[in-house]
């Protein structure tokens, strides 16, 4: 449904305990040259899973079939990921809760790519970054608090 500040969201609708699988994520795996063809859709889209791989749509109308490319971002994320298919609760979440996972989680900059990640964040929260980039997953303080929630990929470069 819409969101106060990012347009659709996903939204719990029962309360959800920490651990359970919230999406198993699927659909389009597309490479760093097929994103270059895409442009500037797959990068706003696009959910990194390895160095040069992704679940992209196609198109805007794949977006209603992968729901995984509408949950949003936030510094204070109440979702992250199991491994590279499952997004999990990492804490409680109540019903009606937007269900948000920081971007950092996934995001990283692909040499061979020729668009590159940067967005305003609106999340407001009190540890808000107020600019997220594809190389947020660097920063240590988010790898300590959160290390255990990103893709597997990127875990794998800060252990």
């Amino acid at each position: 449904r819409e969101t106060s500040r990012y347009g659709r969201g996903i939204f719990a609708t029962k309360p959800i305990k920490k651990n359970e699988i919230l999406i198993v994520m699927g659909g389009y795996v597309t490479n760093t040259e097929e994103q270059n063809r895409l442009g500037d859709f797959a990068t706003f889209y696009d959910i990194d899973i390895y160095e040069e791989y992704y679940f992209c749509p196609a198109q805007e109308s794949d977006v209603d079939l992968m729901p995984q490319h509408i949950v949003n971002h936030s510094c204070e994320p109440n979702a992250g990921f199991l491994d590279t298919c499952f997004m999990i609760a990492i804490r409680d979440i109540l019903p009606n809760e937007e269900i948000v996972y920081d971007y950092a989680f996934v995001m990283w900059s692909a040499g061979d790519s020729k668009y590159h990640f940067e967005m305003d964040c609106l999340c407001q929260t009190p540890s808000c970054r107020k600019l997220i980039t594809e190389n947020d997953w660097t920063i240590l303080n988010l790898q300590r608090k959160y290390g255990n929630y990103f893709q597997s990929f990127l875990r794998r470069k800060f252990n």
